[in-house]
């Protein structure tokens, strides 16, 4: 992600850690089923069709983990690590992650409202709002790691942006 000129970040983060639960619990069940697989493979007294075809079963229980593993943990974990939420100075910006499309931008001005709903362990989802040029866009934020620090982060950010972008009233009453 470029920064504009004076443009500086406030917040990076990814979301909260047990997106990944899922993904540990397959690697685990994975685990388990290969080594239940592979035991009765290696027990006697199977037929013997079952022996003759044992290297064969073996490299295709081995092969179906592998991909269980590399599309049910490898790449959920790879997407997590790279997807990214992002509060500049200036706007609220999306790394979708891994293969995902390009990154969303939003100018913190055009924020409308911001709606927390919690979902345990500090984290949760933040609804954001948008009124962008006659159209109203909405974003999920989903599993946000302390979810209401992050929310008070995006309104001191986007109150410091409209400061910044509108003059300040003058004593008077007029403006500067």
């Amino acid at each position: 992600m470029r920064l504009e000129p004076g443009e500086r970040v406030v917040v990076r983060t990814r979301a909260h850690p047990r997106v990944l639960l899922r993904a540990a619990a397959l690697l685990v069940g994975t685990a388990l089923l290969l080594g239940l697989v592979m035991g009765v493979l290696d027990r006697p007294g199977l037929p013997g069709l079952v022996v003759r075809s044992r290297s064969w079963l073996h490299l295709l229980a081995w092969s179906l983990a592998a991909l269980a593993v590399l599309l049910g943990t490898v790449r959920p974990f790879l997407r997590w690590l790279t997807r990214r939420t992002v509060i500049t100075t200036r706007r609220l910006v999306q790394r979708p992650g891994l293969g995902r499309g390009p990154e969303a931008v939003m100018p913190l001005m055009s924020i409308a409202d911001v709606v927390r709903r919690g979902r345990g362990s500090g984290a949760g989802d933040l609804h954001v709002r948008f009124q962008d040029a006659g159209r109203q866009v909405y974003w999920r934020l989903t599993d946000v790691p302390e979810a209401g620090r992050f929310e008070e982060a995006l309104a001191e950010a986007t109150r410091r942006a409209r400061a910044q972008s509108w003059p300040a009233p003058h004593p008077s009453g007029g403006i500067r």
